[in-house]
């Protein structure tokens, strides 16, 4: 074993340019001259001639074995050096995106607030303006219309304050919605500077390691090989890709996301969406077996949900809150589609059999809340007794007859038709909606569907060859598309997200088995407020997006 020379009994040595002249032989007290191979240890001359003199013994010069250690430890020098900027870049862009994505947040926390605050001053305001005319009828009374203004009047603030609080409470929610999404970001970024941090630590330990075996050619000799090891293993980890990849994906999520509002049905709605995210099932509602084959039509309003039962034509609304099933509409009436056109009228599209003449009618018809029929609206009629229906973002019907190429714009006010969009080419093959640009996605194919603008002009054609049995619906807060269709293979319903122009977003964003109640296929619906609700011919089931990273 080597070890120094004891002091004061010093052996007298020739130096030799890179090699400790006191670095000795603890059996023989002669200078280390060579390195054995095949035992790994560093020996004397007399260790080398009577110990290491046979095969497989094999022998370096010493000074050759350090300078090689030495030259080693040199190329991978640069290599950690390099590494330890790169990691020092990733934490400031860490910083970066994190206040990046703060600042976004923050941003939409703005904008909701200053949303909700012009209408909670609109209340307010609309209030004032409804106390100023109570009070003008009132003056012109004697006590008893006094007493009714003052009625009136109590009547009007409970009424504002009930509404106040409403938007309060939506308020909150959002607010609450988009602390539980910077909570996820906050605790995502700590996770990484941790990560990123740990290799930084592990860096600054080689790079120690480096200076302290470098000081003696002894620890250099026997430590070099585990340091280098180390080195290698803990390099090819490449952690900081993976975490300057993570940021960006991170950065491209946070980004994406948007506060979206909007008009349904005459209601104002709003919430936090524009991300991909994961729709969980939260809730399962059995449809009572009186509906015997049930299909879902449409929403009526943001909870409540239209189901008709193709074998004897009768009309339910479930709630999806009270979980309650209620027939609205005895036999007799085949609904295609229905949306609200505010707060008190739906309008549903049907098919109606025995038309004759040039006008189709009794295939629109307009319903009070309580499912009165208020009034059919007639077509010109070209073919089929069948016609689908959707509101747009300014309360007029848009109104298609299958197969026919001719879409019109309906006025609820007086059943004018205020415009006839003309498809080139195509056909309505099933139902029709709109986009809050005013333009209309039409099923014109089995398995395509094509946006068309208002003068008819197609825009987008979205297709997809598993989409052969397939429906349709649009999300009216964001214009996304979800198409929902049949995979007779594995006996499942699934769903795609589709952007307006037409892209795929993501594929299968839910997936669920058909039941063997009926084989009729309904449309997956999204709520105002961002319920996703499909149906399996059993049971409705209510899905919740969450933000994930």
């Amino acid at each position: 074993m080597a070890s120094r020379f004891p002091e004061g009994n010093q052996v007298q040595l020739r130096p030799r340019k890179g090699h400790d002249m006191k670095w000795s032989c603890d059996k023989h007290g002669e200078p280390i001259k060579f390195y054995c191979k095949k035992h790994k240890i560093p020996i004397c001359h007399p260790c080398a001639t009577k110990d290491h003199s046979q095969k497989p013994c094999e022998l370096d010069d010493i000074e050759d074995v350090i300078f090689e250690r030495r030259r080693q430890l040199d190329e991978k020098r640069p290599k950690v050096q390099g590494l330890h900027k790169q990691l020092e870049a990733l934490s400031t862009k860490i910083k970066t995106v994190s206040t990046s994505g703060s600042t976004h947040l923050r941003t939409i926390n703005n904008n909701i607030q200053d949303s909700y605050h012009d209408k909670i001053k609109s209340v307010g305001e609309k209030e004032n303006r409804m106390i100023r005319v109570i009070n003008e009828e009132a003056d012109e009374e004697i006590r008893l219309v006094n007493e009714k203004r003052e009625k009136r009047i109590k009547d009007c603030n409970t009424e504002r304050e009930n509404e106040r609080q409403i938007i309060k409470d939506k308020e909150a929610k959002l607010l609450s919605d988009a602390k539980k999404i910077s909570e996820v970001i906050s605790k995502k970024i700590k996770d990484l500077t941790d990560k990123n941090q740990h290799v930084i630590n592990t860096v600054e330990n080689i790079e120690s390691t480096f200076k302290r075996i470098n000081q003696h050619d002894e620890t250099l000799v026997n430590e070099a090989p585990q340091v280098l090891a180390s080195i290698d293993e803990n390099l090819s980890l490449n952690v900081h890709q993976d975490v300057s990849d993570c940021l960006d994906r991170i950065q491209n999520e946070v980004e994406r996301m948007k506060f979206v509002e909007g008009e349904v049905g005459g209601e104002y709605y709003g919430r936090i969406d524009g991300y991909i995210g994961k729709w969980e099932l939260v809730k399962s509602i059995h449809i009572p077996s009186v509906v015997s084959k049930p299909s879902v039509h449409g929403l009526v309003s943001d909870d409540e949900i239209c189901v008709r039962d193709v074998g004897n034509k009768d009309v339910y609304i479930t709630n999806i809150n009270t979980q309650h099933t209620e027939k609205v509409i005895d036999g007799g009436v085949l609904i295609t589609s229905c949306a609200p056109i505010d707060s008190n009228v739906i309008v549903c599209g049907k098919v109606r059999g025995g038309c004759t003449g040039d006008r189709l009618n009794g295939c629109i018809t307009l319903y009070d809340r309580q499912w009165k029929v208020i009034r059919d609206i007639s077509i010109p009629r070209n073919g089929y007794d069948r016609v689908y229906v959707d509101v747009d973002r300014d309360g007029m019907i848009i109104a298609g007859q299958l197969d026919q190429s001719n879409i019109y714009v309906i006025n609820p006010a007086d059943d004018k038709i205020v415009n006839t969009i003309t498809m080139q080419g195509k056909e309505v093959w099933d139902g029709i909606q709109d986009l809050s640009s005013g333009d209309i996605v039409v099923r014109t194919v089995n398995n395509e569907y094509t946006v068309i603008s208002r003068s008819g002009e197609e825009k987008t054609v979205i297709h997809c060859d598993e989409w052969v049995s397939s429906r349709c619906r649009v999300d009216k807060l964001t214009d996304t598309l979800y198409i929902t269709y049949r995979d007779e293979a594995r006996k499942t319903y699934s769903v795609d997200q589709v952007s307006r122009d037409g892209i795929i977003q993501a594929r299968r964003i839910v997936e669920y088995e058909q039941s063997d109640r009926t084989n009729f296929m309904s449309p997956c619906l999204v709520t105002p407020t961002g319920n996703f609700i499909g149906c399996d011919g059993d049971k409705l089931l209510i899905y919740k997006k969450t933000y994930i990273l």
